[in-house]
Parts: C-alpha cells; structure tokens; sequence
C-alpha cells in the first residue's frame, strides 16, 4: 500500500508518541511511505530513511504571533477568548490552509497514496483527502466524541465558521471534521493514540470520551522477565537518591 504522511514544519510534530517510527514501521515492511511537511524537518524525517517531501506550507503557523499583553484591567472572559482565538489562528486560519490544501494536492496527485495520515492539526490533510475521496487516518489523537453541548464551547461559531469558509474556497466535504462542537478533524475510518486508555481516561471495555474508531496503541506493560534484571551496582539505592532527573 502507498501511505503519505502529512505534518507541521516542527520536530515535535513528528512525535506524538510514535508518529514518525509508525511510517518507518510501514516503510520496513515493504510499503511505500512519503512524509509531506515544510523544509524544516526534511533532515530529521531523511535520518529515518524516509522519502520526504517538501512543501511551501502545512497550515501551521510559524513563528506563532508574539506574547499577548493585556491591560492589567482587562476582563479574565476577554482574555480567555483571546487565548482561545490565538490558538485557533495557529492550525485553523482560512488563507494559510487554503494555501496548505493547494501545496499538497499536487503531491497527492502525483504520489496517488492509498491513505492519508496527518496529525490531528493539519487540516489540510483531511480536506484533501476528503476531496480526493481517499481514507483519512489521525496519528497521535484519539477521536473526538460527539457532543452533547452542541453550541456550548466559546469557539463553537468562530471555527465552524472558519471550515465552512476553508471548504467553500477548496470545494471539499466535511467528511473528515467533527458534525458538532468546536471544528476538528475526526476520521470517520481510524484515530490512533500512541498512549494507553487508562492514560485517557478511558473506562475499561469503553469508549464514552472518545469516538469508537480510536485504537490505543500504547502503554502496554511488558512481560515479566524470568528473572528480573538488577541494576548496575554503582547506582544508589533509588528510595536516597534519584537515577534520573527529568525536567522540561
């Protein structure tokens, strides 16, 4: 199978837990994998012995706006909604994914994969996959689950607003976003998270908070060895001091 891999421009966005070693899993067992995001990471995507391909831009903003400053007096409501509308801007402004859209199409045409897989900010990936009418799939962000208080969430009609926008410039469907709330992407084949269900939440044999096409793929304990293997002797017994140290 042909799988093509879109990201944002930043080496982060190639993590999420196991983002770029599943295209490398995918590559090492025969099929044939191209990652898609800005120059950037190209290096970083090549050391994994990955096909890269480069493009003019992914959606995501780069560098982010400075620092809001609000007035000492500013009312908490206006700074959270300015907050929330600054995040939005950074996945989710209309001209930067209409632009992202028309810089992977012609890679999609060319490369003619059989899935799409992007993480769960590159909206473009997602509408060009829907237009393309090729299977979408999220990497590293379990599906939303539809919600309740349609209407509820501050950024509601901001972002579906945005979309609808978004979808009318590129004539693309909606297939691969939220039907309420907040727009996001929500693939309606497979949302992969590289982390385990207890670490989400998630009730053991559900899937309340997330959508039913979510695999959780990691946080598996592993077996038990035989025989447990000991510590290097120069170590200190870890309840007096600590082995490692782990800041960010």
């Amino acid at each position: 199978m042909r799988f093509l891999f879109v990201s944002a421009q930043l080496p982060g966005h190639l993590d999420w837990g196991g983002y770029l070693p599943t295209a490398r899993a995918l590559h090492g067992r025969g099929h044939a994998v191209l990652w898609v995001s800005g120059a950037e990471v190209q290096a970083a995507v090549a050391h994994q012995g990955l096909p890269f391909q480069p493009v003019a831009t992914t959606g995501w903003r780069w560098p982010p706006p400075p620092p809001l400053k609000p007035a000492p007096d500013t009312p908490r409501a206006e700074v959270m909604r300015a907050m929330q509308v600054r995040s939005l801007d950074q996945w989710l402004d209309v001209a930067r994914v209409v632009a992202a859209a028309d810089a992977l199409a012609p890679v999609v045409e060319t490369f003619r994969p059989d899935v799409i897989v992007g993480e769960m900010f590159m909206a473009a990936a997602g509408i060009v996959a829907a237009r393309a009418e090729i299977p979408f799939a999220v990497a590293g962000w379990p599906a939303p689950a539809d919600r309740a208080d349609a209407g509820a969430h501050p950024l509601e009609t901001e972002s579906r607003a945005r979309l609808q926008a978004i979808l009318a410039q590129v004539d693309a469907p909606a297939v691969n976003w939220t039907a309420n709330g907040p727009a996001a992407l929500a693939s309606p084949h497979l949302h992969i998270s590289y982390w385990s269900p207890r670490w989400h939440g998630v009730a053991a044999g559900g899937s309340a908070v997330h959508g039913a096409q979510t695999r959780y793929v990691g946080g598996t304990r592993p077996a038990a060895a035989a025989t447990p293997e000991l510590p290097p002797p120069e170590l200190p017994a870890p309840e007096m001091e600590p082995w490692v140290l782990i800041t960010l």
